[in-house]
């Protein structure tokens, strides 16, 4: 094993089992992390502090090899990613590639990658995104809501004035994008909680302090459960569950 292998090995605290060892394919990380049709999945990295970004105000000084492991598999096993616009041009959101290994994975999905969402009223977006695989969620008269070209067939009004996470939702699925993975910002992942539409909560936390002035994590609602946690390098990685 390679000394970046051994770096990025898994061990698993609750329940204690054996740990998990780097692998290409991540299958036994995508079986601890499968992700079921119709269900929604939160996944956030946070500071010690509870804070969304790192000192530099981005996610990227909070995250390392440990939790990316975790990120593309969530990604993985996911039709669609959800994503806040802000969010989006900060961490300088692209299309959602994943290596071959994982992509070789996604036989039962609907495409070979998944596709991203992102949630907007001004239509600004990242550069570089492929329209196909990338949808503009927004309201009804909004400055997105007029995106013509290549975009005009990707734009889904969820609301009059605010979205509706409820409409969002349905809108995505009736379009077979039913395993929704949202990765924030604070606010929409608040949003997605407070009207308990959140099946799953994945979140990591990193051994460092945060921005004093980004937002907080929102907690995990009392009414999950945990169901495993990890352990890895400066990272603890939590999966919390509704009851079925």
């Amino acid at each position: 094993m390679t000394e970046p292998d051994r770096a990025t090995t898994l061990r698993r605290i609750e329940p204690a089992g054996d740990d998990i060892a780097p692998d290409p394919a991540e299958g036994e990380m995508r079986a601890l992390y499968a992700h079921r049709p119709g269900t929604v999945r939160l996944g956030l990295i946070r500071s010690r502090d509870g804070r969304c970004a790192g000192p530099d105000g981005s996610s990227g000084t909070l995250t390392g090899p440990e939790d990316l492991r975790i990120l593309r598999t969530l990604r993985s096993v996911a039709d669609v990613v959800l994503v806040g616009a802000q969010t989006a041009r900060r961490e300088r959101y692209g299309d959602i590639d994943l290596p071959a290994a994982l992509t070789a994975t996604r036989t039962s999905l609907r495409a070979p990658r998944p596709h991203l969402a992102i949630v907007t009223r001004s239509g600004i977006l990242p550069p570089g995104l492929t329209p196909a695989t990338t949808w503009i969620v927004t309201v009804s008269g909004s400055r997105a809501a007029a995106l013509g070209g290549p975009w005009a067939s990707q734009v889904i009004e969820a609301g009059g004035t605010d979205i509706s996470p409820r409409t969002l939702l349905r809108e995505l699925g009736s379009r077979g994008l039913t395993r929704v993975l949202c990765e924030g910002g604070p606010t929409l992942a608040a949003r997605m909680l407070e009207r308990g539409l959140i099946d799953e909560f994945c979140v990591t936390t990193a051994d460092v302090d945060g921005d004093p002035g980004a937002k907080r994590v929102p907690d995990v609602p009392a009414r999950l459960r945990l169901a495993h946690r990890l352990a890895g390098g400066p990272f603890e990685m939590e999966r919390w569950v509704a009851p079925r």
